[in-house]
């Protein structure tokens, strides 16, 4: 199989995963750029450029995802003016702190928080409150702290962030799976472009193969959000939990 039809069948996955778990496709995208497309790069930042690569295709796939998601009213809007400042500012932390990093630091830290969060996700109770899109009841400080954790992580693992944001959102903030994922995909995708500036500027994107995953990643992400809506509170968030834990596994037996 060509690395052409490689990357367009990982694009197109990686944005119906974005699309439907709001995860910004990165912790599948980066093992699949690691282990494809790594051995074009450097063998010292292998893992990092994988990183910046999914972090510029995200900025695609998130944008698609989005639309569905505000049309289908399930973003909480009101969140966003806390979190994304903070969540820009622990994005560009965060890719200053990679670069200073060695490549398998960065490999385990990723590892670490996919599969921890998995399974703390996977256990947690049922979530019923805040169905209203614009219900207010919520701690603005823990907000914008979940924001700045989430940036920051997005930028040190190159998962949009989302690894951090829905599992934090669903359980301090007690909002709904469905919007906890349309929210978190505004926030993605801001953090995205940040990282991806932070990354660029530091040539650890490679843009010929982020150009080739974002054909797809676009479709991909529109289904994926269609599916996402119609499916099962229980199953959606279960689901999630599980695509970490395997995301964060599928990295630890890469060379």
């Amino acid at each position: 199989m060509s690395l052409t039809l490689i990357g367009l069948i990982t694009g197109f996955f990686a944005g119906f995963i974005c699309g439907l778990f709001g995860m910004g496709g990165g912790s599948l995208m980066v093992p699949m750029i690691y282990h494809f497309f790594g051995y074009l790069f450097p063998v010292n930042s292998r893992m990092k450029i994988s990183i910046g690569t999914s972090l510029f295709v995200i900025i695609f796939s998130s944008i698609s995802a989005i639309i569905t998601y505000f049309k289908n009213k399930k973003i909480k809007t009101n969140l966003i003016f806390f979190i994304v400042p903070s969540g820009i500012i622990g994005s560009q932390l965060g890719a200053f702190l990679t670069s200073k990093l060695d490549d398998e630091s960065v490999k385990y830290i990723f590892i670490f928080l996919t599969t921890t969060l998995g399974i703390r996700m996977f256990f947690a109770s049922e979530n019923d409150k805040n169905e209203n899109p614009e219900s207010n009841s919520y701690n603005k400080l823990a907000g914008i702290l979940i924001g700045f954790f989430s940036g920051f992580i997005s930028s040190v693992c190159g998962v949009g962030g989302a690894v951090l944001i829905i599992p934090l959102l669903y359980i301090f903030l007690k909002i709904p799976i469905h919007y906890a994922i349309g929210t978190a995909l505004i926030v993605i995708l801001f953090n995205s472009i940040s990282g991806s500036i932070a990354y660029i500027i530091r040539n650890l994107v490679n843009l010929k193969i982020g150009l080739l995953l974002s054909i797809t990643s676009v479709i991909g992400a529109q289904i994926g959000a269609k599916i996402g809506i119609k499916t099962p509170k229980n199953k959606l968030r279960k689901s999630f939990s599980i695509i970490l834990i395997i995301s964060g596994f599928s990295v630890l037996f890469k060379r």
